[in-house]
């Protein structure tokens, strides 16, 4: 039987010493195990796209068949992107001449590993309402993307910039293909003929096979937000050539970035919107889950506490020692109440997410590991005013919203500190 070769070990061990000591890289075999149990993912894609098809044969009308496969369609092509992105991110990553193979920089894993974390519940649930007409979603959809990871203390890597450009671009022709692909089915649909009493008359189109007006109106904001990520695309674009060429400011770097994410947003919402007229409409926009009567301090269990934590931090932390006894220290700090002005906020929150107001950056790293968001316009949450492009998140230990340009960032999940 052969043995593992020595000088084999101690190269990786020198190559792992380097990548991790010296240039503070991660390593991403965790990421990679992530995307090996992903596989499933293009069956759960084509079973629903047969779905689709399917109804349109047996004579339903193409919107009407997009709309009963609606919450499938979300979610498998939520997972896809997720997947892609991460994809992307490695294969830029390994592309970089200066790069430790197997590892990754920090800002590049953190992001990754978090996409990750949002692959699977999307996959689950949309193999469940594949099989269950009756599926209900526990999320607001078109979902937002996220979390965004950002480099803490100096620009994130060009290769990181390079992987979001890729995936940007293959999002964008899903998003392109999808909308293409559901305008040839409305524009095509064979109309059925409704009878006539006067059989010398041509018969009149069934209004079920006719689109609606609000069908046409969807089709044409398709259009629209497809252009406007477009132009975000480019212009991201454009500022990742001169960062790569050394000569954009820091400001310039980070508007890169945010141009880039904004545009993969618009692609991700619009590969979950082409099924349902009212995600995207303005004027038939469904509200977020909200509950606008008075509020009133609720009791609340340790493992109720996990509804209000980020989600990576469901995914890390649930089930184990450190988050269980965490939970169950800060359920006791709370007094096992859940008070008025913190179910606001999270209502609040929910709507602004909706809105596209603000977006998921991160995760505190302290008990309850709420999530830290920041606001994209100026927002009132709680009673509480948040200028544009601040980060905030709601002290579960003092009861209030905390805001500031930018929260400090930790390496690892931290004990209580209050």
């Amino acid at each position: 039987m052969p043995a593992k070769s020595f000088i084999g070990s101690v190269g990786h061990a020198a190559r792992a010493f380097y990548a991790t000591v010296m240039r503070g890289e991660v390593s991403d075999a965790n990421v990679r195990g992530y995307l090996r149990a992903a596989t499933q993912i293009e069956q759960v894609w084509q079973d629903t796209e047969d779905r689709v098809q399917q109804l349109i044969t047996s004579g339903t009308p193409p919107w009407d068949a997009y709309f009963q496969t609606r919450y499938a369609l979300a979610f498998i092509r939520a997972a896809r992107t997720y997947q892609v992105f991460v994809q992307e991110l490695l294969a830029a990553d390994a592309a970089n001449a200066d790069h430790a193979e197997g590892f990754l920089p920090h800002v590049t894993y953190d992001q990754a590993n978090a996409l990750c974390h949002q692959i699977q519940p999307n996959l689950q649930a949309a193999v469940a309402a594949l099989n269950d007409p009756n599926f209900t979603p526990e999320v607001v959809l078109p979902q937002p993307l996220g979390p965004r990871i950002e480099a803490e203390g100096a620009p994130c890597p060009v290769a990181h910039l390079q992987g979001m450009i890729n995936a940007a671009r293959e999002v964008r022709e899903w998003a392109a293909g999808l909308i293409a692909q559901y305008e040839e089915a409305v524009t095509h649909a064979a109309p059925a003929s409704a009878p006539t009493a006067d059989a010398t008359a041509p018969a009149t189109p069934s209004p079920a096979q006719t689109p609606s007006q609000e069908v046409t109106e969807h089709i044409t904001a398709l259009h629209r937000l497809l252009a406007e990520a477009d132009s975000q695309l480019q212009f991201g674009t454009d500022l990742v050539g001169q960062v790569s060429q050394g000569d954009a400011t820091p400001e310039l770097h980070e508007e890169a970035e945010d141009n880039l994410w904004a545009a993969l947003e618009k692609y991700f919402k619009l590969n979950q919107a082409v099924a349902v007229p009212r995600w995207l409409l303005a004027n038939d926009v469904p509200a977020a889950p909200t509950r606008r009567q008075s509020y009133r301090d609720k009791r609340i269990r340790p493992d109720e506490l996990w509804v209000i934590a980020a989600p990576s931090a469901r995914s890390e932390l649930r089930g184990t020692e450190f988050g269980t006894d965490e939970m169950t220290e800060m359920c006791e700090k709370m007094g096992g109440v859940l008070s008025a002005g913190a179910q606001q906020y999270l209502d609040d929150v929910a709507t602004a997410l909706h809105n596209d107001d603000a977006i998921l950056v991160a995760a505190m790293a302290n008990c309850p590991f709420e999530p830290l968001y920041r606001a994209r316009t100026a927002l009132e949450i709680a009673g509480a005013s948040i200028p544009a492009g601040y980060e905030f998140h709601w002290n579960f230990h003092r009861g209030h919203i905390e805001t500031a340009q930018r929260f400090g960032r930790a390496d690892d999940w931290q004990e209580c500190d209050e």
